[in-house]
């Protein structure tokens, strides 16, 4: 009787947990406009603990958990919105899910290589991994001249030395201060959330009074895009090499995925144009207490199926 008390108690709960996971939403949001938007932060939870400047946008959640509500692009309301302290609120609350969203996919695509690691610690590698190890190579701008199993054991470190988490306060202070909140142009035409360039092409937006300009801003489909590619940049260019030797320091030092934003900064932007660009950074993730979201993560029960299908008309799927 025992046995059987205990088996139909394991099936039922095996039942819950499939239940609740099949509650498990992410909605992918284009065209919403701005009021039906703060509903559904609303409904979902969103609705943070702290007041900024008496304004009635709230912001930061103390249970460190947001919703997958990821924004294809911001509301056409938030381009004319003349309340500075509101904009900027606005424009960090869109992107926080943004953020988290990529350490998600940064995870995954870094478990992959881990796993090709543990399996192979004698670097015995069928077709399949040996693609897997070249194609990341390539996408992470990885060289070497080395063959056999010294290349591999070069690649496989020099990935996990890449691909890697990027503390989400780094992600929107940089994105808020080089769109200015959303106000640039690049941002409003080209969903462009950071100065990056292309160069020695008409494939951009043409920067205004200068006609023969040998560079173009780069454009995206949509914002995640962007962050993206600003994560590849970070992950793959010289100039941002010792935070990626100093957050696998911290990696090893403290046992946790959770690099914290505020230990980076000071080492990771001293190549902008910007005057004191790590003390500008510095002093947004203070202002805004974007520490909390570096300890943050997706909660994908923020959303009910009842809400998702509310909003049905604003989601796209990814």
């Amino acid at each position: 009787m025992l046995r059987r008390f205990n088996f139909f108690s394991f099936a039922f709960f095996a039942f819950l947990f499939f239940i609740k996971q099949s509650f498990a939403v992410e909605l992918w949001i284009e065209d919403i406009p701005l009021a039906k938007l703060q509903s559904l932060y609303q409904e979902t939870g969103y609705i943070g603990d702290k007041d900024y400047q008496a304004k009635k946008d709230y912001l930061m959640l103390y249970t460190h958990k947001y919703p997958a509500i990821y924004l294809k692009k911001f509301p056409k309301e938030f381009f004319s919105l003349e309340d500075d302290e509101q904009r900027s609120t606005l424009f960090i609350k869109m992107l926080i899910p943004l953020a988290l969203k990529l350490n998600i996919d940064l995870l995954n695509e870094r478990k992959i290589i881990e796993d090709i690691a543990q399996k192979n610690p004698s670097l015995n590698l069928n077709e399949d991994e040996i693609k897997t190890i070249e194609d990341k190579a390539t996408k992470y701008d990885i060289f070497t001249r080395l063959k056999g199993e010294d290349r591999y054991r070069y690649l496989l470190s020099e990935l996990l030395l890449r691909i890697d988490v990027i503390p989400p306060s780094i992600i929107i202070a940089t994105a808020a201060i080089d769109t200015n909140y959303g106000a640039s142009r690049a941002f409003k035409e080209g969903n462009s959330l950071y100065k990056i360039l292309n160069w020695n092409t008409d494939k951009g937006l043409k920067p205004i009074g200068e006609e023969d300009a040998d560079y173009r801003l780069r454009t995206y489909p949509d914002i995640y895009s962007s962050i993206q590619d600003f994560a590849l940049r970070v992950n793959s260019h010289p100039n941002f090499a010792f935070i990626r030797h100093t957050r696998s320091t911290l990696r090893e030092s403290a046992k946790s995925p959770q690099i914290q934003g505020r230990n980076i900064v000071a080492y990771s932007f001293a190549n902008s144009e910007l005057k004191n660009y790590a003390g500008i950074i510095n002093y947004t993730l203070s202002y805004h207490e974007l520490s909390i979201v570096d300890k943050s993560i997706i909660d994908y029960e923020m959303i009910s199926p009842q809400i998702a299908k509310k909003y049905s008309r604003y989601t796209i799927k990814k």
